[in-house]
């Protein structure tokens, strides 16, 4: 089932030009493949049900996530949409965090965004979608939240990689894998941007995932996905999560790693936590940093990276 949360209003979404494979909720108007394109990109809201609590470093998550919404909100003319890439809820993703997150969210569906989720370690698909309702539909892939973004400049395919709720490790599986190798190889001129909550972790195969003989705490089956997007051209970025960290790097191959900063709270103190503005233009993807904090270092940070 893929995960989108439609704007209270869609007036603003009733010309021609992007689309949405699987589900209705992305934003249509204006959009020209010379033009550039800008979304907000968030990652590791871990709401509770209650919006009071704070994490074990002090930080109030509701709080945290309500400054982040307010901005992207007053920006809402120059966004086409909005994407949350895991940890969605604060440990085991309880019935009431995701009611708390809607409730949060509210401004965003109010100023006309959609909202597009990814799953990882601390979401529960069970609660998740009887919380968001008709918000989940059909998916390609059977026991997994997966979808894809079609836009004149890139497809943006939204990747599950939650394994068990509350176990840190994640995992694509061989099914999502084929269904990406599928739209890669369907698609080998359209730019691919990959989200998935987890970050890849190759490791040795001799050692079971999960055994105390390693900590796994990525993908255990972070080769299989680098080897897939690395032979197909089309495959541009994998963005993700998980770390709280904000940190870019680009492989041999070419393919761009981001690693989302957090909303709610860092294990490093001298990270940011907030959001990313990427554009999208025709040969790559422009990042800014919006830390919450505007008098941290790597505030207003902004990377040019351009595709393979």
């Amino acid at each position: 089932m893929p995960l989108h949360l439609d704007p209270l209003s869609r007036r603003r979404f009733l010309g021609g030009g992007a689309a949405l494979v699987l589900s209705p909720f992305l934003p249509k108007e204006g959009v020209r493949a010379s033009q550039s394109q800008s979304w907000a990109l968030l990652s590791d809201t871990h709401i509770a049900a209650d919006p009071a609590l704070k994490s074990r470093q002090g930080v109030n998550m509701a709080e945290h996530l309500r400054k982040v919404v307010a901005e992207v909100a007053a920006q809402r003319e120059n966004l086409v949409g909005v994407i949350i890439d895991g940890d969605c809820a604060y440990d085991d993703g309880q019935p009431g965090d995701y009611s708390t997150l809607l409730e949060i969210l509210g401004p965003l569906r109010g100023a006309g965004l959609p909202v597009h989720f990814t799953l990882g370690n601390h979401d529960d698909r069970v609660h998740f979608s009887g919380a968001f309702g008709e918000a989940t539909g059909e998916s390609p892939v059977e026991g997994k939240h997966c979808s894809v973004l079609e836009t004149p400049l890139a497809n943006w395919i939204l990747l599950d990689s939650l394994r068990y709720v509350n176990k840190v490790e994640g995992e694509f599986g061989a099914d999502q894998l084929a269904w990406i190798e599928k739209l890669l190889a369907a698609n080998p001129d359209k730019p691919a941007i990959l989200v998935g909550h987890h970050y890849p972790q190759v490791f040795r195969d001799d050692i079971i995932p999960g055994d105390e003989k390693i900590k796994i705490s990525g993908l255990v089956d972070s080769q299989a996905f680098l080897d897939l997007i690395g032979k197909h051209s089309a495959a541009k970025a994998y963005i993700h999560g998980h770390s709280h960290t904000w940190l870019l790097k680009k492989e041999t191959n070419g393919i761009h790693q981001i690693n989302l900063p957090p909303t709610a709270y860092v294990f490093n103190s001298a990270m940011p936590s907030g959001w990313v503005r990427a554009t999208l233009s025709d040969g790559g993807i422009e990042l800014e940093l919006r830390a919450l904090d505007p008098q941290h270092p790597l505030h207003g940070e902004t990377r040019q990276l351009h595709w393979r």
